[in-house]
């Protein structure tokens, strides 16, 4: 690869992004200065459980219209080969995508039950590249960790420069990479520059109850002088998924991810989902006792027309309407008030049981669940601690501050 890459791989499971969805990032992407956007989407049916059936006519169509979109983003078709594929079956199916003017090929080997097929995944990106004249961005079967296997070492012994190995980090979700590791892992590839399929913001699978709309942090500034590029996955809502797209552009073009996050989530009316949304630990959790003053604006959120997105919110101001009321029992018990002065206004607390029902999570209500899972020496999966968190939410904190207040009264009752 010539230069380096930095962008979106559309690479999610669930809904995928319609064409106008994938235009209007083309179009994100090429004013926050990336080049790169890869169609991989795994809910696609010819991108991977389909994968042997030609693209369809629209498809291709669709294909050539990204492609030629904006001369400033470099677009990328992906395919999953299954297990049975030959170089001719792949040439034959992404032949009418070269066509159509698609110069990168992407072969996703990721997910995959193969880890003795690192030798096949080597000859078939080999035979692309000849027969195609096209470089290939390959994700390996062994993409996460940062230890050699048997499957990384037959994948790498002899790989043509023009193909590009991905690597998503210690784990499958990280909150942190560094240079070290990056490093280490060039190492373990041949000394072989990974390029990063960096799994944010994506919130499909386990992560499906949750928004992640933070800035793009814990990755190393130095990080850019080590890797051939990186990509982010991004989560089925586009437009949720901007803001940290935004952000971590600003910190691959060596600018302030942070500043440029905040300045986005002020600008676009984000601020208030995404603390809403966070948890504890994250750059913009609210606290675990906001202000009676930030529930007020979370509850006057106006309705959301992304379905999405609208659920989240939904339960946000479900959540902050608990903890009013919370607030009103405190303040009430403060001025004075007789406990059966208090029962209307406590009420809104019985709905407590419902609001942890709620498959969106937000105000910190968890277990928060995340691929937070390495690949070892053998190249198979190993779990780690950060899958299951177990918070407890600013609702439940604001409840058990009301029912210990009651307590009181009760005492001296």
């Amino acid at each position: 690869m010539e230069h380096q890459l930095f962008g979106v791989i559309e690479g999610f499971y669930g809904d995928p992004w319609s064409q106008l969805e994938r235009l209007a990032c083309i179009d994100a992407l090429a004013g926050w200065g990336a080049n790169t956007y890869v169609w991989a989407p795994k809910a696609e049916p010819r991108h991977r459980d389909a994968w042997q059936d030609p693209f369809t006519a629209e498809e291709l169509a669709n294909f050539a219209t990204l492609i030629h979109h904006d001369d400033r983003i470099t677009v990328s078709i992906g395919l999953t080969p299954g297990s049975t594929a030959t170089i001719d079956d792949i040439i034959i199916k992404m032949k009418p995508v070269v066509d159509a003017g698609c110069r990168i090929i992407t072969l996703c080997f990721d997910d995959l039950p193969v880890l003795d097929a690192g030798r096949r995944h080597r000859e078939l990106s080999h035979g692309i590249c000849d027969q195609l004249g096209v470089e290939v961005l390959l994700v390996p079967t062994h993409y996460a960790g940062t230890t050699s296997s048997p499957y990384l070492e037959a994948l790498c012994d002899g790989l043509d420069a023009r193909i590009t190995v991905m690597w998503t980090g210690n784990s499958v979700v990280t909150d942190e990479i560094s240079v070290a590791q990056a490093n280490t892992r060039t190492q373990v590839m041949g000394t072989r520059a990974p390029l990063i399929w960096d799994n944010v913001p994506v919130n499909d699978a386990m992560m499906s109850s949750h928004l992640h709309l933070g800035p793009y942090v814990g990755r190393d500034p130095k990080l850019r002088d080590v890797v051939s590029g990186v990509l982010l996955n991004p989560m089925i809502s586009l437009h949720a998924s901007l803001p940290m797209i935004e952000s971590a552009c600003a910190w691959w073009r060596g600018e302030n991810s942070i500043d440029a996050w905040s300045q986005c989530v002020d600008r676009d009316d984000w601020r208030i989902v995404a603390e809403a949304t966070a948890y504890p630990g994250e750059l913009h959790w609210p606290g675990d006792r906001p202000s009676r003053q930030w529930f007020e604006q979370v509850v006057a959120l106006p309705p959301c027309t992304d379905p999405d997105i609208s659920p989240w919110v939904e339960s946000a101001r479900a959540g902050a309407r608990i903890c009013l009321a919370a607030y009103d029992v405190m303040d009430s018990i403060a001025s004075g008030s007789l406990a059966s002065d208090l029962t209307r206004i406590a009420l809104p607390l019985l709905n407590l049981r419902q609001w942890l029902q709620t498959p969106e999570r937000t105000l910190g209500s968890g277990p928060r669940t995340r691929p937070v899972f390495t690949q070892d020496e053998t190249g198979r999966f190993a779990i780690t601690s950060g899958v299951i968190v177990l918070t407890t939410s600013i609702v439940e904190n604001f409840v058990h501050d009301a029912n210990r207040a009651l307590d009181s009264i009760e005492a001296t009752s």
